[in-house]
């Protein structure tokens, strides 16, 4: 195989929405998108030998950090306050931007979570910022994009 560059992409046009009809969360600047891990057990016993052995159960739900630019009147930006003021569990949406053999649409990841925090950070030579921790709860899935 000739190596002929990287093809890795560039995250400029992802769009994170909120709610079961999608609504961007406007001027997202750090989405770092944590994936559930999977639990293990420990199954170790007198036959393993000098190793260790573990068993896959479930995937435990992930938690992360949405940074931003607040914009106060931005649409998805008043959904995730108001699903933060509620504690309802939100449907989001995670696309990515189509890669160079992507012709109509990047990834798409769907999941629900709680917005468990809501903070924004003020200071006289700075930008308003918010933040949004969620926790997801249940599967992530995605669908390829094509």
């Amino acid at each position: 195989m000739t190596y002929t560059g990287s093809k890795a992409q560039a995250g400029r046009g992802s769009v994170l929405s909120i709610g079961a009809t999608p609504t961007e969360i406007g001027e997202c600047a750090d989405v770092p998108f944590n994936r559930p891990e999977w639990e293990t057990v420990d199954t170790t016993n007198f036959d393993s030998g000098s190793d260790e052995e573990q068993l896959v159960t479930i995937r435990k739900a992930a938690t992360f950090s949405i940074t931003g630019n607040r914009v106060s009147s931005d649409a998805g930006q008043v959904l995730a306050e108001a699903a933060y003021q509620s504690g309802a569990l939100t449907a989001f949406t995670f696309v990515l931007p189509k890669t160079p053999v992507q012709t109509t649409a990047g990834d798409k990841y769907t999941f629900n979570a709680y917005v468990k925090g809501s903070t924004f950070k003020v200071q006289p030579t700075q930008k308003v910022e918010f933040s949004l921790n969620l926790q997801t709860s249940g599967p992530v899935a995605l669908v390829v994009g094509s």
